[in-house]
């Protein structure tokens, strides 16, 4: 007989609880969080389709009702994204925003993936979601470090292109543009390579002559393996 190549929900891999002890507890959590999910904050009642389930924070260990501050209630798309490897979920995480709710509890305030945890502008790894901002260009979703989203408002994209976890202040990020890199990384996205205008002197020398293109990991590798076969060459 063929496989089931689409588990069902109750074979998921990343089985949070289970059981009529489980049911027990699985109810008390979700009253505790106001019938509400805590990452995106869409409640039973006004997004009943997403329906409501509860995340253990501390997936290894069973759960008790000593202990329920472990528990978090979630809607299915949020709670799809902390079981990316759950072929239960499918693709069910797309749904979910990409940006937390500001007051989501830290365990579960989290991008979509991730993937989504790395400014693609500069390559900044996030380690928390209000680190981030995200800008759509051509129905695409780039994300970016808040200094780098700043840079490309000052470069002229957009304002309503853009988003946060909270909202966005387009002012507040400007202000930080000038803690983003003037040129972006080498693997930066196309859509958001746009560089920052220099601010001192330092940054025009270095980033606005050839000397940038010593002045950098690529760059020094090869200076030093110039000059060590040079070295070698009249060191024979």
């Amino acid at each position: 007989m063929t496989p089931d190549l689409d588990p069902r929900a109750e074979r998921r891999r990343t089985r949070d609880g289970e059981g009529a002890r489980w049911d027990v507890i699985r109810s008390e959590v979700i009253e505790r969080d106001e019938y509400t999910c805590q990452r995106c904050g869409a409640s039973h009642e006004t997004a009943p389709e997403s329906g409501l389930e509860v995340h253990n924070t501390a997936a290894l260990r069973s759960s008790s009702l000593d202990e329920l501050e472990r528990l978090v209630t979630l809607c299915r798309p949020c709670h799809a994204t902390l079981h990316s490897d759950d072929p239960a979920y499918g693709d069910l995480s797309a749904d979910a925003p990409m940006f937390p709710r500001p007051e989501a509890p830290a365990s579960v305030a989290t991008m979509r993936s991730d993937r989504q945890h790395v400014c693609q502008r500069c390559q900044y790894v996030a380690s928390e979601a209000d680190e981030l901002a995200a800008c759509t260009r051509e129905g695409q979703q780039y994300v970016l470090c808040k200094p780098c989203a700043g840079a490309l408002l000052e470069a002229g994209y957009d304002p309503e292109s853009f988003e946060a976890a909270g909202g966005i202040d387009a002012d507040a990020l400007r202000e930080r543009a000038g803690e983003a890199p003037v040129r972006p990384a080498l693997l930066a996205s196309r859509a958001v390579r746009a560089d920052r205008r220099p601010r001192t002197r330092t940054e025009r020398v270095v980033h606005d002559t050839p000397l940038r293109y010593l002045l950098n990991p690529i760059g020094l590798t090869l200076l030093f393996v110039v000059a060590g076969v040079a070295f070698s060459v009249f060191a024979l």
